[in-house]
């Protein structure tokens, strides 16, 4: 028989084909990433520290036998009260693995621990919540119908933004240690200095939540769905076949390897049109237009390349910038609007090209802070002092732990007004800007005391319009604009590059402006992008190579980059996420305490950010050039 497991569930919940992709074994954008999941936002951390909560309970360790798992499980559930990890539920052809089932007597307390963050004033509401609520009602549904004479009650258990731990180093007290195994599964065992188990439990930074209400509502529907998925399975594994629509741009079953030449996308999709212009590369900026809402209709009457979509075009934001695509993309030609040419012109010198690195995990790194609040651990900055000077550059990186938030503002700080003073300094998205006003927020909650710094941020930050969480700024800072330029939003308003498609980061917006510069300038500075590293080369065409590609390689970096790429989102708010993982890796994960690791990362992480501030500075110039 062939189980429909939790996971199963999920990914079949999202579109019924996938269920066949996934029980054939089809390679899957997930498959390369698996320790970057395990990483991200210290969800094993939220793991293990659940469990502590819950000193008499018993692991349910069998690996991948399930069989066994569930004999265990049920041989426990046997006692009147026990306390299991992992256990295995199996119920007419459905298989959970819960994470935390407590048994009193004749209640089951079934506990699904999530490291996504929890706000008790804002509750469960907001539409991120419900795959997590799907989860458990599955878990619930399978649970009530294997024990109907017991009560079951469901929970979340999650770490609680409304919380501050008191432990100094609280993220640095899990050691991460891969089990190593023939199985393409990768597992991992977390530990905690056993003197200081009390203390993580007395912190209390995660939050029970019973959502049995809220499960409830689920289960007519999951009923209906969980027989349709079953009948897939058994006796025969079958393909559900679904509507095609947009989504399916997103799906992670859109690879190939030496078993599948052919992905699960193309399976899908084997009897569309395949135009050269496919309205699946068009930006989805605005993404709630008539004309993005309309694909699926399109798609059904299999109509796929940009002609089909120019009718339902209309004067907004994001159908403008989609009708300069398909114009220039079947021209063959740049965009460059004269508008954006008078709006550099504008702006005062020196000139700072400005990129952050920040990691944000559910469990906090230091004391007096809430789960996901903001670590800012490395800068860099490319300035241009005067028009038409070469770029200057200067960096800074922090790797020890502690708290860098406020030295890495400092020396920012500095070195800018080494440099001449603010100027403008410019960014590619928001992230900067939002980085420094949350520095600047903790400044006053830790009371941190340097008056320059804090005058000093009060000029480059724009303060957003007054939230609940902003009780600590000042009324007439919310009305400021603030100095940062966004490069990212004059690309979405103003140029775009047959090359990038519909996407407008700058991992694509600089290979596309390197296939049409004709600068020496440019050239030299990718030629002489650091000692003995040459970030200029052509290809067979003689058309310039993307710099990214040239530069030395961190793996975990680049895996980060490109699962934050096929993650399907297309517009980057962080394109951060490879030095985030990267960071989490060294001060958190399996490399943690590695000194020779430090090194390799620390220069890793200096090139990367380098290039990407020298990236807007390229972007700069050839714009600037182009009257």
């Amino acid at each position: 028989m062939i189980y429909l497991s939790k996971s199963d569930y999920k990914i079949a919940h999202d579109c019924h084909s996938k269920l066949f992709y996934k029980k054939k074994d089809y390679p899957s954008l997930n498959d390369t990433n698996e320790y970057l999941k395990f990483l991200a936002q210290g969800g094993y951390m939220v793991g293990k520290l659940a469990t502590l909560y819950y000193p008499e309970g018993i692991e349910i360790s069998t690996g991948r036998d399930h069989e066994l798992a569930v004999e265990l499980t049920e041989k426990h559930l046997t006692k009147d009260e026990v306390t299991l990890f992992e256990p295995s539920i199996k119920s007419n052809g459905k298989l959970i693995r819960v994470d935390i089932l407590k048994k009193e007597k004749n209640t089951l307390h079934l506990i699904e621990v999530k490291s996504k963050s929890y706000d008790p004033a804002k509750g469960l509401g907001h539409s991120s919540y419900k795959d997590y609520l799907l989860d458990i009602a599955f878990q619930y549904f399978v649970a009530i119908e294997k024990f109907p004479d017991q009560i079951i009650k469901p929970y979340l258990f999650m770490p609680d933004k409304s919380k501050i731990t008191q432990i100094e180093g609280l993220a640095f007290l899990f050691d991460v240690k891969e089990n190593k195994s023939d199985s393409k599964f990768r597992s991992y065992d977390i530990t905690v200095p056993e003197n200081r188990i009390k203390d993580l439990v007395n912190d209390d930074i995660l939050t029970l939540i019973n959502v049995e209400d809220r499960v409830k509502e689920f289960l007519p529907a999951i009923e209906n769905e969980v027989n349709l998925l079953l009948a897939s399975l058994n006796p025969q594994l079958t393909k559900i076949e679904v509507a095609l629509n947009k989504k399916c741009f997103k799906c992670e079953y859109s690879v190939t390897n030496e078993t599948f030449n052919q992905s699960g996308f193309d399976e899908c999709w084997k009897d569309m049109p395949k135009p050269v212009f496919h309205i699946k590369n068009l930006t989805r900026i605005a993404a709630q237009s008539k004309s993005v809402k309309a694909m699926d209709e399109l798609i059904a009457k299999k109509l796929v390349d940009f002609d089909a979509i120019k009718d339902l075009l209309a004067d907004g934001a994001g159908d403008r910038r989609r009708k300069i695509q398909i114009e220039f993309s079947e021209k063959g030609e740049e965009f460059i609007d004269p508008q954006l040419n008078r709006e550099l012109k504008g702006f005062d010198y020196p000139l700072h090209f400005i990129d952050f690195e920040t990691s944000r995990v559910a469990l906090p790194y230091h004391k007096g802070m809430r789960p996901y609040e903001q670590i800012a651990f490395q800068w860099s900055c490319h300035t241009i002092k005067t028009p038409g000077a070469e770029p200057i550059h200067s960096e800074w990186i922090n790797l020890e732990p502690e708290y860098p938030n406020f030295r890495f503002a400092e020396q920012l700080m500095s070195s800018m007004q080494r440099s001449g003073g603010i100027g403008t300094p410019l960014m590619w998205s928001p992230h900067e800007n939002t980085t420094l006003r949350d520095i600047y927020s903790q400044m006053i909650k830790y009371e941190y005391d340097n008056p320059e710094l804090k005058q000093w941020l009060e000029t480059m930050v724009k303060f957003r319009k007054r939230k609940d969480e902003d009780i600590l700024i000042a009324d007439h800072l919310c009305e400021t604009e603030g100095r940062f330029v966004d490069l990212h939003d004059l690309t979405k308003k103003y140029y775009f590059h047959p090359a990038m498609k519909g996407k407008t980061s700058i991992k694509w917006v600089l290979p596309a402006i390197m296939s049409s510069i004709n600068s020496g300038r440019i050239k030299e500075w990718l030629e002489n992008f650091a000692p003995e590293i040459n970030l200029f080369d052509l290809d067979e065409n003689g058309i310039p190579k993307d710099p990214y590609k040239l530069l030395p390689p961190l793996e975990i970096y680049e895996e980060g980059e490109k699962s934050a790429e096929e993650s399907g989102e297309e517009e980057f708010v962080n394109e951060g996420t490879g030095a985030m993982r990267a960071y989490e890796d060294l001060m958190i994960g399996l490399n943690k305490g590695d000194s020779r690791k430090k090194q390799i990362y620390a220069e890793a992480l200096l090139r990367y950010c380098k290039l990407d501030t020298l990236a807007m500075a390229i972007i700069w110039e050839y714009w600037i050039n182009h009257e």
